[in-house]
């Protein structure tokens, strides 16, 4: 005959499995979004690299055109450098 105690104890025991079951589940279902969602950004950002190649490209080609080469990747350098400097602007200011 059984007692209350050990009935108690398997109920426990089962609440318990069950639990650390469904917080596996969550953890791999948690762990399988963040990797999609991580190559969905990646994808994003190889496209915008590769639009920004061709924006530049563009726009030396169009500057060295009028102004030369010289001043071309002059203006693309301070432009990036700009660029550049904003970011760790916004970046920094987050911060705060």
């Amino acid at each position: 005959m059984s007692t209350g105690r050990e009935e108690t104890g398997t109920v426990l025991t089962a609440v318990v499995k069950a639990l650390a079951a469904y917080g596996a589940a969550s953890v791999a279902e948690a762990g399988r979004r963040a990797a999609v969602s991580l190559a969905g950004m990646l994808a994003v950002a190889c496209l915008f690299a590769t639009s920004l190649l061709f924006l530049t490209l563009a726009a030396y080609w169009a500057v060295a055109e009028a102004l030369g080469s010289v001043y071309a990747a002059l203006i693309a350098g301070c432009v990036y450098l700009m660029a550049g400097l904003i970011a760790a602007l916004v970046l920094m200011a987050r911060r705060r």
